[in-house]
């Protein structure tokens, strides 16, 4: 299988590299051939650095330091049978550039060491065991205040930023639109809800065969694919943050946009409430982020509750400790406020 995977990389993207955590020498010779290895330098080990849902992401250990390295590759890397496309490793890169001069910004984020076009790579700092903030989704456990409040300002550095030009994105955005907008409310899309919840399934359907909802959701998603003024990082969500040393950091830009920064904050907002966070951290989004002109809250609410409901019915599943009955409450609140 991981064969097939190399020959269907190389052939479609022209690179030499297929960088794997059980190919150590393959990615010593690339690194090598990148003179990023000082003489006398050797690869020791090689691990996956986190899951991972698009790209894969390596944690290096030489014999002097560690780093992270990072590809793309021309699909999905949870789901290798849906396409992506593989230059998003590029627009990481553009991100990096947009904010290298917002101290804030740079400084939580990891620091990109090497950008490899021609492999579709990317070399960044290695921050140390670090676990993203997945875990607020079971019992008790959502964003604090410290958190949250360095995510916001994050949030609020980066939407405050004037970047005249970026690029736009589209490829990437088309295939986030149908996982959020589109695949989630068709009927016979095959998800595995009941594996996923046993009930799920028949909590669903009703949803999508509402023909009101579905013209709501699709309004939204043709605001999310039109061109907006704030540079945005478009999964802005637990699984990109990283909790290291009581210090958040925010990772995986390759959804960025020029886009509404309404989105990035109903994502946010979406998961605090899935993960049952209390009404002080939901309304501590309205105390500490500074909303850029022309900020719309109505539309912000209505991509919190379509989050929520593509999430819960869709097939990008998070770890959540809802019962069936509190997922099947949610539904019916995020409907109500999408209609």
């Amino acid at each position: 299988m991981l064969q097939d995977f190399n020959e269907r990389f190389k052939s479609t993207t022209g690179s030499r590299y297929f960088l794997s955590a059980g190919n150590r020498a393959e990615v010593e010779e690339y690194l090598n051939e990148k003179d990023f290895l000082i003489p006398g330098e050797e690869v020791l080990a090689i691990m996956p650095a986190g899951e991972g849902n698009m790209n894969v992401t390596l944690r290096v250990l030489s014999s002097r330091r560690r780093f992270i390295v990072k590809q793309s590759r021309p699909w999905v890397a949870r789901f290798p049978e849906l396409d992506a496309p593989v230059e998003r490793i590029l627009i990481e890169r553009s991100f990096y550039q947009a904010i290298a001069r917002n101290r804030f910004l740079t400084g939580h984020m990891p620091e990109i060491l090497r950008c490899d076009a021609e492999n579709f790579a990317i070399i960044m700092e290695d921050l140390g065991p670090a676990d993203d903030l997945s875990s607020i989704y079971g019992t008790d456990r959502s964003l604090g205040k410290k958190q949250l409040a360095t995510l916001l300002q994050f949030a609020s550095e980066l939407h405050g930023l004037t970047v005249e030009a970026f690029p736009p994105n589209r490829l990437l955005k088309a295939l986030n639109h149908a996982q959020i907008f589109e695949l989630p409310f068709q009927a016979g899309n095959n998800f595995p809800l009941d594996a996923i919840y046993p009930g799920l399934a028949a909590v669903a359907r009703p949803y999508q065969h509402d023909a009101r909802l579905k013209a709501v959701v699709s309004e939204l998603g043709a605001i999310y694919l039109n061109e907006g003024s704030q540079l945005i990082h478009g999964d802005f969500y637990p699984g990109s943050f990283l909790n290291v040393d009581d210090r958040v950091h925010v990772i995986d830009a390759e959804f960025a946009h020029r886009g509404r920064a309404e989105f990035d904050i109903g994502v946010l907002m979406g998961h605090l409430l899935m993960s049952r966070a209390n009404g002080k951290r939901i309304h501590q989004i309205d105390t500490d982020y500074r909303k850029p002109a022309g900020y719309d809250d109505d539309l912000a609410r209505r991509f919190c509750y379509l989050e929520i409901m593509r999430r819960i019915i869709g097939i990008a599943q998070l770890p959540l400790s809802l019962t069936l009955d509190e997922r099947k409450h949610l539904l019916e609140r995020a409907r109500a406020g999408l209609v």
